[in-house]
């Protein structure tokens, strides 16, 4: 590959030129990528064969390109960088975000454990184990959205976006992640499923923060299959689509790490009740402890974000409210390692 003297850049957003269903050359059909991942030479572009050609990006003559293209090009890609990339990514935002809500917050400040009495190391490495396959699928999926992409399948998108259609396209995703994730959980649950599937997530009766992916490849495929799913519904950023199931990684680590993180679950609800009513736990809204109360009373909490389809469906426990109550008026400063106060429960979190 010729470097030339143009430097090196990542390509993140497209210029109209190179946009999906408008080729690149005059009278050309193919359909460049709409995102180059790692660092490629401003005068060589990648196409689908592998092959390299001149820039489509630079213009003619001497004349010097719009700084808005130059620094769309040296951002960070997120979509299209193949199955490698995208299990950095699954990868990352799994076990970074485990180890840290496992490891380090507990020890470095207070935190609300959560019932019962025991210790949550106790399966961390085994269940961090069980992850690999599902974060391996996880990738899998989401080379599978990049190539419906490619070849003008679905309802993604590359261009430009603007702030309010992001914050529409997230909280739409949020309805759709719960529903999908009540059903599909509720669909596990039944007998034979169960028995030879989903029984592995429940040997983890105190989950820890890596219990999130530790479950059957088969529960991978049916869980991560909403992800394939949406891109059919309606438009959505190739590169929000990428972030939005990125996030929600955290969103499952999080209902599992043993301690309580209400109010500071940063779900897009979450911050709204917070910013507007101040008032938390919001009854609509899950919180971690509504989660581990799914491992104790597995007939019990099947959502993930919001609470409407376990109370329209008969699925809500009903010592919940009470619980979380308790929780969330426990002062997380006398739940510190070594201090004597009557915290709701104690030696819950570390060896």
């Amino acid at each position: 590959m010729d470097r030339r003297d143009h430097g090196w850049g990542v390509a993140l957003f497209p210029p109209p030129s190179t946009r999906h269903g408008t080729g690149g050359d005059p009278g050309s059909n193919r359909t460049p990528p709409s995102i180059y991942f790692l660092w490629i030479p401003f005068d060589a572009v990648p196409t689908e064969t592998g092959r390299h050609h001149p820039s489509r990006h630079r213009r003619e003559g001497n004349e010097e390109e719009p700084t808005h293209q130059t620094s769309r090009r040296m951002t960070y890609a997120l979509f299209g960088g193949g199955y490698g990339m995208a299990l950095v990514q699954a990868a990352a935002c799994y076990y970074l975000p485990a180890l840290v809500m496992h490891v380090v917050v507990p020890k470095c400040t207070a935190v609300r454990p959560l019932p019962p009495r025991g210790k949550r190391n106790t399966d961390a490495w085994r269940d961090a184990k069980r992850s690999l396959v599902p974060v391996a699928i996880k990738a899998a999926v989401w080379k599978g959205v990049e190539m419906l992409h490619r070849k003008g399948v679905g309802k993604l998108y590359d261009g430009t976006w603007s702030w309010m259609q992001a914050i529409l396209t997230w909280a739409a995703l949020d309805l759709i992640h719960d529903t999908w994730f009540y059903w599909a959980h509720r669909l596990l649950h039944w007998r034979p499923l169960y028995k030879h599937v989903h029984y592995i997530h429940h040997e983890s009766r105190t989950p820890n923060a890596f219990t999130g992916y530790s479950f059957h490849w088969f529960e991978a495929v049916l869980v991560f299959l909403n992800e394939v799913s949406v891109v059919f519904l309606f438009p959505i950023h190739t590169e929000l689509h990428r972030v939005y199931h990125m996030f929600t990684t955290l969103i499952h680590i999080g209902g599992h790490v043993g301690y309580e993180v209400a109010p500071y679950i940063p779900s897009l609800e979450q911050c709204m009740v917070a910013a507007f009513s101040g008032k938390t736990p919001c009854k609509y809204l899950n919180t971690v402890l509504h989660h581990d109360m799914h491992h104790r009373y597995p007939s019990r909490h099947f959502s993930l974000y919001f609470t409407h389809w376990d109370q329209a469906m008969g699925t809500m426990h009903e010592s919940y409210r009470d619980e979380c109550k308790k929780i969330t008026a426990t002062d997380p400063e006398r739940c510190r390692p070594g201090t004597k106060a009557a915290c709701l429960v104690s030696g819950r979190i570390g060896g």
